[in-house]
């Protein structure tokens, strides 16, 4: 299978990637206002120029800008979907005082005295998955994809992680986008919105290597909540990824199920090898990661799918752009579990609006 493949050529350590990858700047230094939430996190808001995606070496003679939107929006499906699976999109509330001023962006600030353990991000060996993926074909030629997704807080304990995600995949790039529990990543054990990109050699969360935020009150790590509870209310979120046919940057947005999608920025072409054209993999599911000496973590609810909507995590409207920059459903999919602790299952046929639920371990 085409997804064996990407284990292999992801392997990297999230907690390592500064050092071997890029030294990028302590964007504190540059702060020119402060926000600290409810939370305790602290985000730095930096003038646009001095975003860490600017440290990349390709990056350096751009011409991006702070008002810079996508030359195409795809026209995304609309449909009665949150009726028919009976949920309810969460709406993302951007950070308070207004959050950063005109021509920032916020920057979350890392504790550099913090000690992390060394652990594995996504991708790696060790990493489990339970999706629904396209079939692997070179002629498959993907300019985005997208998906609604419920949103869980699945348990977990240090040095694990779990999340929910979209991935597009070319040559040996990837975007992967969704939600994620990893307390190692961020201090804490909330559902938090991430993205991680492998472009080239570089192996990148959020704006670490080339992301552009073009967001100035939203940052790229934000809150989901409310959060679904198994057997009562389902909560999801929409993550969106396509590519610009005037400019070939990747653009990101995010909600947009019943109001407009927000575009928080986007991937330029020139960080990419695989990439810089067209994608010829999507994906979409849960991931897991645990060292060997702990038990497994949850995915998605903690418990295997039953095919009840309000007893899953799963996945619904996974669309591509196609050829035509026509969002379109996706229909040549198989299943991939690479570890028999997690399951995932395929309702195409049994549902009106396709679900692809995933999820486990039963906990104890």
């Amino acid at each position: 299978m085409l997804f064996k493949t990407i284990g292999v050529c992801l392997v990297v350590s999230i907690f390592t990637i500064a050092a071997v990858r890029l030294s990028c700047a302590d964007v504190s230094e540059h702060a020119i206002k402060t926000i600290k939430t409810e939370y305790g996190v602290i985000y730095d808001c930096v003038d646009f120029y001095k975003q860490p995606a600017f440290d990349h070496p390709l990056l350096k003679n751009h011409s991006f800008h702070p008002q810079m939107r996508p030359s195409f929006q795809p026209k995304t499906m609309t449909n009665n979907v949150l009726r028919t699976i009976n949920a309810t999109e969460i709406n993302i509330t951007p950070l308070n005082d207004g959050g950063c001023p005109r021509g920032t962006v916020p920057i979350r600030r890392i504790n550099k005295n913090k000690v992390h353990p060394n652990t594995p991000n996504g991708y790696t060996s060790g990493a489990v998955f339970a999706i629904s993926q396209t079939k692997s074909s070179l002629s498959n030629i993907y300019n985005g994809v997208g998906a609604i997704v419920t949103v869980f807080k699945p348990r977990v304990m240090i040095s694990q992680y779990s999340s929910a995600e979209i991935i597009i995949k070319g040559g040996t790039d990837s975007i992967v986008v969704g939600w994620t529990v990893n307390p190692n990543k961020y201090s804490d054990s909330e559902t938090r919105f991430f993205i991680y990109s492998v472009a080239g050699d570089m192996h990148c969360f959020n704006s670490e290597c080339g992301f552009v935020i073009v967001r100035s009150d939203i940052p790229l790590d934000f809150l989901l909540k409310p959060v679904s509870v198994r057997g009562h209310q389902i909560y999801v979120y929409k993550f969106f990824i396509f590519r610009d046919p005037k400019l070939g940057t990747w653009w990101l947005q995010v909600g947009g199920i019943e109001k407009e999608p927000i575009t928080l920025g986007y991937w330029p072409q020139n960080i990419f090898t695989g990439l810089q054209t067209s994608g010829t993999y999507v994906a979409c599911g849960g991931e897991v990661y645990t060292p060997a000496t702990l038990p497994p973590p949850d995915m998605g609810t903690g418990l295997h799918p039953n095919g009840y909507l309000a007893d899953d995590a799963f996945c619904t409207e996974l669309v591509v752009v196609d050829n035509n920059n026509t969002v379109v459903y996706v229909t040549d999919t198989e299943l991939y579990m690479n570890d028999d602790t997690y399951v995932a299952m395929d309702f195409r046929t049994k549902h009106p609006f396709h679900r692809f639920p995933f999820g486990g371990p039963n906990p104890n």
